[in-house]
């Protein structure tokens, strides 16, 4: 891909008829810049990813420890004392391996930054010599990173496209949120690690995970609060709890996202269902979804036990995987659905 890039910017130069010949050794410029970029930002993207699931994983080893009953009786299924993933403090045992878990995050946080700085040098001495417009020009001769300016203005609304604060941007925080996104992929818990040790602003890219518990009786719902900017990405999801001899569940929960409004379900939410972890008593499934938040401001899920099955009441546990904003704050206990705020 890099050398079909380089020989179609190659060709480019070398036919553009509204400007004069460029000299060989400026073409030479062009490319060695250009490479540069590519395998500087490869090397920092396979550090970085590295760096980041060492971090998650070690967070991710130890809750599953955890969940697994290694240090102790875990919560969902005991009262105290036991052992709760999303809680160090709950178990002793448990808070020594998040402990050290972090300072793994702590080491791998300076070895980013590290490897971006490393980065940069290498970028600014084969780039420093060419010009804005051969930088960021759009339509004339050059390396064409203006097509990057809308996602570094998104970042930063003053910024300006030049070799320095393109290296900020391209080389900084928009390179470090793609390689959080990959790093989540390769880890579907890294979400839990990040808001676990609060570690959101270590790897913004990463969508922290917040949940929440909550007791539903029969044909009741929960509303819950979240807030967002629109094109915000949530992923949301309800999994019951233990309630027949911690083998099963007597809950049937539904899940429905709310608009700003407080009344009308957000159209075109495709709600999925699935097994449960904890097998529903009547049969019933666990739903989830995701999407993008079509407005900004407060948004509402609502959790309801379905009777429909002949499922009663029961636990739940609600995940929203999305920006810090999202953390569900809960308005209405055990109220009679729709209700809604």
């Amino acid at each position: 891909m890099l050398r079909i890039f380089l020989s179609l910017s190659i060709a480019t130069i070398l036919t553009a008829g509204m400007a004069a010949p460029m000299a060989e050794a400026d073409i030479a410029d062009l490319v060695r810049c250009q490479k540069k970029f590519a395998r500087k930002g490869a090397q920092f993207a396979n550090r970085t990813i590295k760096a980041t699931l060492k971090c998650t994983t070690a967070v991710t080893e130890c809750q599953i420890q955890c969940e697994q009953g290694v240090y102790g009786p875990p919560c969902d299924t005991n009262p105290p004392p036991c052992c709760d993933p999303e809680d160090p403090q709950s178990n002793p045992a448990f808070e020594t391996c998040m402990a050290e878990a972090d300072e793994e995050c702590d080491k791998q946080a300076e070895r980013i930054v590290a490897f971006e700085l490393k980065k940069q040098d290498g970028i600014f001495a084969k780039c420093s010599e060419l010009t804005t417009e051969e930088l960021c020009g759009a339509e004339t001769p050059g390396l064409n990173f203006a097509a990057l300016n809308a996602g570094c203005l998104a970042l930063n609304p003053s910024y300006e496209c030049n070799l320095l604060e393109l290296m900020d941007c391209v080389g900084g925080p928009l390179e470090n949120a793609l390689t959080d996104e990959i790093s989540g992929l390769l880890s579907p818990r890294a979400g839990e690690a990040v808001q676990v040790l609060g570690l959101a602003n270590t790897f913004p890219g990463i969508p922290v995970v917040h949940k929440v518990k909550g007791q539903l009786e029969a044909g009741r719902a929960d509303i819950w609060q979240i807030n967002g900017q629109a094109d915000d990405k949530i992923r949301v999801r309800v999994r019951t709890g233990a309630s027949q001899a911690d083998t099963s569940s007597d809950l049937d929960p539904t899940l429905t996202l709310i608009g700003p409004d407080g009344t009308t379900p957000i159209a075109e939410t495709s709600v999925t269902s699935s097994t449960c972890p904890l097998p529903s008593t009547c049969g019933g499934t666990c739903q989830q979804f995701k999407r993008h938040l079509p407005t900004s401001g407060p948004h509402f899920l609502m959790v309801s036990a379905d009777t429909s099955l002949g499922c009663s009441s029961g636990t739940y546990t609600l995940s929203v995987a999305g920006p810090a904003s999202a953390t569900p704050t809960l308005l209405f206990d055990d109220v009679d659905p729709p209700v809604v705020p």
